[in-house]
């Protein structure tokens, strides 16, 4: 039989950086019935293997098959534990996003002329091309923003108590596009996530924070997910912290074979290539 697996695994490889790895794979097993849980001891089992060698001290690992629970494991975190997610963030401002698009009637393809009229007007952008940026160009690092500020403002930004997304917004807007939005290929870049934070929040109407917490994540039974503390000040491109438990959760709802990273929200999206068989949409690589 075809065995489907996904593990979520997190850990501290050095200062400020987090190793998050979701694996959703096909696996060949036996009919015997036994077969899922043994093939998820040795994932563990090669998990805890992977975490001593790179020594890392703290991680959470959940296994299932066919929407079931199979295995999980910890080393100095259970998996009910809320901890920093840093860029699997992403996923979860991907899918508010998009059920923030389809609660106003709006489409993917609308572009931030239309969605963030007040933002442009008070930090009009160095690129005349910005305005044309699509929701859908920045779930998918399509947009032509390839801006490093987070790292350079950065020390700043950590000082901030609140996110001031519109002080973030205005770094961006100021750097060159890479490329015009139509035509852009794929680049990482978390400022494409901060725009997205900003656009939730203008087609509901609410902070990015509650709605999501409501509509992306309470909506499927997740209640103990939140901004982190001290990383709240990147919100919605690597703000969350939730458990390895709570997000397979999330991952299931939202990117299972039925409702796969390309439509979420029931909302088609096409998906960035990024190389070797692999595309990025709705916040992640698959």
């Amino acid at each position: 039989r075809a065995a489907r697996l996904l593990f979520i695994l997190r850990g501290s490889v050095m200062f400020f950086r987090f190793l998050i790895v979701i694996l959703l794979s096909c696996l060949s097993v036996s009919a015997n019935a036994n077969a899922p849980e043994q093939v998820a001891s040795d994932v563990i089992s090669d998990w805890e293997d992977w975490m001593a060698r790179h020594r890392i001290p703290a991680g959470a690992i959940i296994v299932t098959y066919n929407g079931e629970v199979v295995g999980e494991g910890g080393i100095a975190r259970s998996v009910d534990e809320p901890a920093k997610v840093a860029s699997l963030s992403k996923a979860i401002t991907a899918v508010c996003a998009l059920h923030a698009l389809e609660q106003s009637g709006m489409a993917p393809t609308a572009a931030l002329s239309s969605v963030l009229p007040s933002a442009l007007a008070e930090h009009p952008p160095r690129d005349d091309r910005f305005a044309d940026i699509t929701v859908e160009q920045l779930i998918t690092h399509a947009s032509g923003i390839d801006t490093d500020y987070h790292r350079s403002e950065l020390s700043k930004l950590r000082t901030f108590t609140v996110e001031n997304k519109l002080w973030q917004f205005s770094k961006v807007a100021n750097e060159q596009l890479s490329g015009t939005p139509a035509w852009a290929s794929y680049r990482y870049a978390n400022a494409n996530y901060l725009v997205l934070g900003l656009v939730i929040e203008e087609l509901t109407g609410e902070d990015y924070e509650p709605y999501c917490q409501r509509e992306g994540l309470e909506a499927i039974g997740i209640t103990t997910a939140q901004l982190n503390p001290d990383w709240r000040v990147m919100t919605s491109w690597c703000g969350w912290e939730i458990s390895a438990r709570d997000y397979l959760t999330f991952a299931l709802a939202n990117f299972t074979q039925e409702n796969t990273p390309l439509r979420p929200a029931g909302i088609i999206l096409s998906a960035s290539d990024v190389g070797r068989g692999r595309g990025y949409g709705a916040g992640i690589v698959f």
